[in-house]
């Protein structure tokens, strides 16, 4: 009788926790963000959580489960993971008092260039022991990239920077005469410099000079992703940034276009016009981020779309792989057409 007693008190018991539980759960929010959307491979990237509990009671047992990307290595060896396919599940027990809100970070990192997208979670609740449990899912929406390494081949940075030089002493020596033309909105692509300031207080907006240089210098970077091998793949990625950055740092404007299959934020990437600075920069890493291997079109349209949109005094960088004998005519084609210089740099070598 005392048994039965014991049993029937213990199943009520838990009937009135998984009541309770099904109840407080719903007052358990969650809420995640990254403390960055660009990251260099290795570079670590920090999931930072908030659980808040809007019960008026203690809950003593609460479990967060988060997934992120099974590529990813946790930089924390005490956090409970556990391994799957295509997903790690991060798992953490506490007790939350009433009214709480408690923030945690776990940091990772990601070796492999790509775009991740993840953010799925699972909250429950329950009893101390975790014998009944209620549980809530959803989903906080986060994403980073990973963006290629730069090339560090010292013989092919000192070809890049050379080419670079002769471009920047052509533009600073010839007389060039700038007549300020008009006023643009700022884009993010445009120098600081070219702010004009009392435009931007009369407007209320950011708003930039539109010159016209009578001897301005135009630089394309090509990049032609019609490769087959990986590893030639990757190495091209890699080469693109390094020209670019190049670029940068020089503070030499210019203009990016490929036939590969390449994403931004807002849609695919096949052309970015002709810009300078930190968003420039950012939106082109960003799309070399996402590179898948292939192409849109070949190597010969690539630079028919270029030589349509030529203008005087321009140089091209061309990143490319192994070029067969079309190609090698589409880019003769290209070498008569410009009256400024094309700097052909190949995975396996450099040719100007």
């Amino acid at each position: 009788m005392i048994v039965a007693f014991v049993v029937l008190a213990i199943v009520l018991l838990l009937i009135i926790e998984f009541t309770l539980s099904k109840k407080l759960v719903v007052n358990i929010f969650y809420k995640s963000n990254l403390d960055k959307g660009i990251a260099e491979p290795g570079e670590p990237i920090t999931l930072i959580s908030e659980v808040s509990n809007y019960n008026k009671i203690f809950v003593p047992f609460l479990r967060l489960r988060e997934y992120i990307p099974a590529e990813a290595t946790l930089l924390d060896d005490k956090m409970r993971v556990f391994s799957g396919t295509f997903w790690d599940v991060l798992e953490k027990t506490l007790s939350i008092k009433r009214k709480e809100r408690l923030t945690k970070f776990e940091s990772f990192s990601v070796d492999k260039r790509g775009r991740y997208s993840f953010g799925d979670y699972e909250v429950s609740v329950g009893d101390i022991f975790g014998l009944q449990e209620s549980r809530v899912s959803g989903a906080v929406p986060h994403e980073f990239v990973v963006i290629p390494r730069r090339a560090e081949d010292r013989h092919l940075k000192d070809v890049v920077e050379g080419f670079i030089g002769d471009i920047s002493v052509r533009r600073f020596i010839m007389e060039d005469p700038v007549l300020t033309i008009g006023f643009n909105e700022y884009t993010g692509r445009e120098p600081m410099k070219d702010i004009s300031w009392t435009r931007t207080a009369s407007r209320g907006q950011l708003m930039v000079k539109n010159y016209d240089h009578t001897t301005d210098i135009n630089v394309t970077v090509m990049l032609n992703l019609d490769i087959l091998n990986e590893a030639d793949f990757e190495e091209s990625l890699s080469v693109t940034r390094m020209v670019i950055e190049s670029l940068e740092s020089k503070k030499i404007p210019y203009a990016f276009r490929t036939n590969g299959v390449l994403y931004t934020r807002t849609g695919h990437l096949e052309y970015a016009p002709k810009g300078l600075g930190d968003a420039h920069v950012k939106e082109i890493l960003y799309a070399l981020a996402t590179a898948n291997t292939g192409r849109i079109y070949s190597f010969n349209t690539l630079v028919n779309r270029v030589l349509r949109e030529k203008k005087d005094k321009s140089n091209y960088f061309l990143i490319t792989g192994a070029l067969s004998g079309n190609d090698e005519v589409a880019l003769q084609r290209l070498q008569r057409s410009t009256d400024g210089e094309v700097a052909v740099i190949t995975v396996d070598g450099v040719k100007s």
